[in-house]
């Protein structure tokens, strides 16, 4: 039985492939059918024709079809082809020999021709074309009405020949034109793929900036208040500790998210960083209280009318925001520092700003590289604008993010 299912299959797969090679040599099975055709067709009319006495029946056969058999290369060498099938027209039409279906052959070769050629070349082989039905009128001597008709049917079929085989070459042409073009999107599409994934992993490149700086940094913080308070204030380092935990399990949280979005993509195709709320303007106040208990004396004021704003404006206030604290942890080892936001009527005005200890060295510029980078071109994205400057015994950031007017009121 097993047998039995392997030569089916090998039988199966053989047919797949004659097939297939049938297919790929289409072109030249076609050729060679019309070429039997043809000679068959002259076989049967010279047999049961007229014919010189001095002349077997088939000997006109011996020269017609192997010219109609030329044919078979008339993709190779078209001129070739034409001028050998007309030469071998006109040579049995001056010896007044029956030439079978070498007229059809004629046509077949000037469309090979005008097919890969331009109008001039159709000109061309028109003209040269004309030499048979010329020959055929002037050897049986036709009368002028015959002549006339002769060469007006000689004329109508190499318009019609000539206009086809011009009208395939501008099919082809264009369907050239439209696979280039399909090409050419298939391309430009790729292309936008490929922008669209870049654009992706800058996003999240900067979600996890915002994430690794902050969070390392609240640790680093809480850490060396654990470590101070540990031989005067237990209870306090205790409660020190337990807060470093949950800053820590929510930084492995938020970094676990983001792993996730880099890994997969869920049968709908959507972000899966979008599976959670992204952090807003009302967790800016947990924020700030996860630093304070260092050496800087955290400040945060709210102005104007606090209401809820879009959800690219809050994400990009909440992250200055961030960044902006990671950077005065980073760089302030003590002192004072303010975050406020302005809700304007019209736009969000984020205020970060820090004055260092006294007996320090105020930074020259605390906020560079990738971390500016990134909040700028999150502010150029809202069409807002990000100054960041150093200050007296300070540096001083400040953001305004476009809002409309319309928002709902907290």
């Amino acid at each position: 039985m097993v047998d039995h299912a392997l030569g089916r299959t090998a039988a199966a797969t053989s047919r797949t492939g004659l097939w297939a090679w049938l297919v790929e040599h289409r072109a030249v099975l076609g050729d060679i059918a019309f070429v039997l055709v043809l000679a068959v067709a002259h076989g049967f009319d010279l047999s049961i024709g007229e014919h010189p006495p001095w002349m077997d029946w088939w000997w006109p056969m011996v020269v017609s079809v192997p010219a109609t058999a030329m044919l078979v290369l008339r993709r190779r060498m078209p001129w070739t082809v034409l001028l050998v099938v007309l030469a071998v027209t006109v040579a049995l039409t001056l010896l007044k020999l029956y030439i079978g279906g070498l007229n059809l052959a004629i046509l077949v070769a000037i469309y090979s021709v005008c097919v890969r050629g331009s109008l001039v070349v159709a000109v061309v082989v028109g003209l040269i074309a004309m030499v048979y039905p010329v020959t055929e009128m002037v050897v049986y001597e036709m009368t002028p009405v015959e002549s006339f008709l002769r060469i007006t049917g000689g004329v109508v079929n190499l318009v019609m020949v000539i206009g086809w085989a011009l009208a395939m070459q501008v099919g082809r042409r264009r369907a050239a034109q439209l696979e280039q073009t399909l090409a050419m999107l298939d391309d430009a599409r790729d292309q936008l793929a490929r922008d669209a994934a870049a654009v992706e992993r800058a996003r999240i490149a900067r979600e996890f900036h915002d994430i690794v700086s902050h969070n390392l940094s609240v640790v680093a913080l809480r850490a060396g208040v654990a470590r101070a308070l540990i031989d005067r204030d237990r209870e306090h380092a205790r409660q020190t500790l337990q807060e470093l935990e949950q800053s820590s399990r929510g930084a492995l949280g938020e970094m676990r998210h983001l792993l996730n979005a880099l890994r997969d993509r869920n049968s709908a195709g959507q972000d899966p960083m979008d599976w959670q709320p992204m952090p807003g303007l009302d967790g800016v106040d947990a924020l700030i209280d996860s630093v304070r208990g260092g050496q800087v004396e955290w400040r945060f004021d709210r102005r104007g009318q606090v209401r809820e704003l879009g959800s690219g404006v809050e994400v990009t206030a909440y992250r200055i925001v961030q960044e902006a604290m990671t950077n005065v942890l980073k760089h302030a080892g003590s002192g004072r520092a303010r975050v406020v936001l302005d809700y304007g009527p019209s736009a969000l005005r984020i205020e970060v700003t820090n004055l260092v200890g006294a007996g320090e060295v105020p930074p020259v510029s605390h906020l560079s590289g990738h971390g500016l980078i990134g909040l700028r071109e999150r502010v150029a994205l809202l069409g807002g604008t990000l100054t960041a400057h150093p200050i007296l015994n300070g540096f001083h950031l400040e953001a305004v993010l476009p809002c409309g007017e319309n928002s709902d009121l907290a």
